[in-house]
């Protein structure tokens, strides 16, 4: 049989150009193969295997991805490994030593980059075949070229997305681990501040350490629910809450808790009087107090020197008045390259994972409208100022009011709510206020309770249970009866369980973890409603 004037479809895999010349002339012989790469993507190289590769031949296109015509290659003006890109050109050359001594017929290079001549990197693709002579030497190199620049950089942006999709994904995950725990750990801390602050206000009479401890014990789990609330935030479930922050009183009370850091040679002293009154978030407002604390402690190195935290109160000539915090330590210092470079996001001095980061201390304090500078020299020492704006003195110490004494019988309590822990730490609570409690560990139990006519005053309905969610539950109480003072409660804010009622409204909402003087002012407020 004759060889074929025609054929069907290519095959998927491209032939070897040699083989692609030999189809040429079995279209016709009045086709000049050479015709077929003037024009297009295909650049057609033959070089001598000798330093540099100089070019024997180059098709006309060459200019068109190099910069360089076919002239300049073949007189010797410039050779192919002057267009080779710096880095890549190494590992080419050990590709070409490689195919060539391994005796196979031709190879493709790992994609390459070259330097076109107007400064521009492009990437190619490059499949090079050997030509030997009698003995078996190579003597010259045979192969064409293709810019796939265009190729490289969509499939980079492809990359690119799909890192900022498994970030974003990463985020989230993160973000609902996060909201998970916050929930769990709030639950833990009802129990907590709850007891907590039932043996207080039944204790409020006894003196002493006895009376402190309780004291301290509260105090600890409400600022344990600060960091909650920023791990709230962060998931998206929750929010900072702005409101009066006496700023002294802050450092007051957390330097007891932060004399463990600080070295038993070292000394903190703390001068935080007056009215010092700020507008802000009090858990961020405590992680920086903590971290210029404890940063100063570490600056000690374990040995002998002092801390001196101040608060105080400064007003400027055509200016707001501000709350000055100053954290001054007598430590190692920092050097002149560290200072302009202490709020910088990825810098450190310390270990990885260790502390709140200057950087995001400068960003709580930018978020609360405030400023801050550093000052240190080696072995002096140095000084934090953090200036916030001031709030009236008189409006900040406004303080919710205390829960009254029971005075008597005050109705039934439902407490719906699925850990067993908080229902008898509320239960105690109301007990105490002078309330009956019933308690159910669902919403399907607590429906049971109300349909066999038991007379309820009041339920609280957590957002978040098995069998029956916190909003049905709310929903079917309601419908039996009408009258019910309902208090949602939840470790979420009260915007995200806002959006779980949509429009249907209850009596109040009641975030936990809360104390008996918190859950006394909600169940009042549902009540008189």
């Amino acid at each position: 049989m004759g060889t074929p004037t025609c054929v069907g479809a290519r095959p998927d895999v491209r032939p070897p150009l040699l083989d692609d010349l030999r189809y040429a002339r079995a279209v016709g012989d009045e086709l000049d193969e050479r015709e077929i790469f003037v024009e297009g993507p295909v650049v057609i190289f033959k070089w001598r295997n000798a330093a540099g590769w100089p070019v024997e031949y180059a098709s006309a296109n060459a200019v068109e991805v190099f910069g360089h015509g076919a002239d300049d290659f073949v007189s010797g003006r410039v050779s192919y490994g002057e267009v080779l890109h710096p880095d890549d050109a190494g590992r080419v050359g050990r590709e070409v030593a490689a195919g060539t001594a391994s005796g196979a017929r031709g190879w493709a290079h790992e994609h390459y980059r070259v330097l076109h001549k107007d400064g521009s990197v492009r990437w190619l693709y490059d499949y090079t075949r050997v030509i030997r002579d009698a003995a078996g030497a190579a003597t010259h190199y045979l192969g064409y070229v293709i810019d796939i620049s265009e190729r490289i950089a969509a499939e980079e942006e492809a990359r690119e997305l799909e890192r900022r999709l498994l970030h974003a994904q990463k985020l989230e995950s993160l973000g609902l681990l996060a909201g998970g725990v916050a929930h769990d750990f709030n639950n833990l801390l009802t129990g907590i501040l709850g007891q907590a602050s039932l043996a207080r206000q039944q204790l409020a009479n006894v003196p002493g350490e006895f009376r402190r401890a309780l004291d301290q014990i509260e105090g600890l789990a409400r600022r344990a629910s600060g960091l909650t609330r920023q791990l709230l935030a962060y998931s998206g479930k929750g929010r900072f809450v702005i409101e009066p922050v006496d700023l002294g009183a802050v450092v007051r009370e957390l330097a007891p808790m932060l004399m463990v850091v600080v070295p038993k040679a070292a000394r903190l002293e703390v001068d935080a009087d007056g009215p010092t009154v700020i507008m802000g978030d009090r858990s961020q407002v405590e992680q920086v107090v903590m971290n210029l604390i404890t940063n100063a402690a570490e600056a000690l190195d374990g040995g002998p020197g002092e801390i001196v935290a101040r608060v105080s109160r400064i007003a400027r000539a055509d200016e707001p008045p501000q709350v000055v915090l100053e954290v001054r330590d007598t430590g190692r210092g920092m050097t002149a390259e560290t200072v302009a470079r202490v709020f910088d996001p990825f810098f450190t001095t310390k270990g990885a994972g260790r502390g709140l980061g200057m950087s995001a201390v400068l960003g709580i304090v930018r978020s609360h409208h405030g400023r801050i500078e550093v000052a240190s020299q080696p072995g002096e020492g140095t000084g934090f100022r953090v200036e916030f704006p001031a709030l009236d003195a008189d409006v900040a110490t406004a303080s919710s009011p205390r829960a009254e004494e029971p005075d008597g019988p005050r109705g039934t309590v439902l407490v719906v709510d699925d850990e067993a822990a908080i229902r008898a730490s509320v239960a105690a609570i109301l007990g105490y206020l002078g309330y009956e409690v019933i308690q159910a560990e669902d919403g399907a139990a607590a429906v049971a309770i109300v349909e066999r006519g038991v007379p309820i005053t009041a339920a609280l309905v957590d957002m978040t249970m098995p069998v029956l969610s916190g909003p049905d539950t709310a929903q079917a109480l309601i419908r039996l009866a009408p009258d019910l003072a309902i208090v949602m409660t939840s470790g979420y804010s009260e915007e995200a369980a806002t959006l779980q009622l949509g429009e249907f409204r209850v009596g109040g909402f009641l975030q936990k973890p809360f104390g008996l003087d918190e859950l006394a002012q909600a169940l009042a407020r549902a009540l008189n409603r």
